[in-house]
């Protein structure tokens, strides 16, 4: 019956899928394990400080970027088996605005307030000053790519629902030798906070090739619809912005 099961079309098709998702899943975890490894070469406590600003960094993409990924999969997936390229289209450059337009004002607050937000959460015990303001600068570095972070999960789910899962892993890991590479240049000039550069530098070469990848399967994405919003956003986060750092 096993047998019978596997020369099921639709099972073999699955099982295509899953192995460069599984892949995907392992370059992550081994792409950490390189930076840990690079952190564990700088002073005590380093890996501690970039584990602590990574947990920080990843509340928003968590409430943001993965939940709207998964909310959007559904109806990505069932546009694409209906054929509905329009749908799919407009659904995801939709979502693309929905995060932005939460993201960006988060980026602004956790950059301009990391000391604050550290301080809140973590200053209390041996957690001293000195600890506060390198979490907190790692912290700023992490933030520069808050964007990328939350938007690669949904194009991602977006080669998901077109059946290629192989393209998201390939960019993945061509990113995650970027990001090792980068990080080695940059510890010795920056420290633990180099090593959240690095990262945001790779996730942002990630998203754009992922992207331009994405454009040539799908043909646009709406790109001015996406930038008119962006506009928008941007010139109420910079008033925000303003307000908070007069406040």
């Amino acid at each position: 019956q096993t047998m019978i099961l596997w020369r099921d079309k639709n099972v073999r098709e699955i099982g295509k899928l899953m192995i460069p998702r599984t892949l995907g899943i392992a370059i992550n975890q081994l792409n950490f394990l390189a930076i840990t490894i690079i952190g564990s070469t700088l002073v005590s406590g380093s890996i501690a400080i970039f584990n602590l600003a990574n947990n920080l960094q990843y509340f928003p993409i968590g409430i943001i970027g993965v939940s709207f990924a998964i909310a959007a999969f559904p109806a990505l997936a069932q546009a694409v088996a209906e054929n509905r390229k329009q749908d799919v289209i407009s659904e995801l450059s939709a979502t693309i605005r929905q995060i932005l337009f939460f993201i960006i004002p988060i980026t602004i607050i956790f950059l301009l307030l990391r000391a604050q937000i550290v301080r809140v959460v973590l200053g209390s015990g041996q957690f001293n000053w000195d600890d506060t303001i390198l979490t907190a600068n790692t912290l700023a570095f992490f933030s520069f790519s808050l964007f990328a972070q939350c938007l690669i999960p949904l194009l991602a789910r977006a080669f998901y629902a077109l059946h290629d899962t192989w393209t998201p892993f390939l960019i993945g890991l061509a990113t995650t030798i970027v990001n090792i590479t980068v990080a080695i240049y940059f510890k010795s000039s920056f420290g633990v906070s180099g090593l959240a550069l690095a990262f945001s530098i790779s996730t942002i070469i990630q998203l754009a090739l992922i992207w331009v990848f994405l454009r040539k399967k799908l043909g646009t994405i709406k790109e001015n619809e996406i930038i008119t919003s962006l506009y928008k956003i941007s010139v109420a986060a910079l008033v925000m912005a303003i307000v908070v750092q007069l406040f």
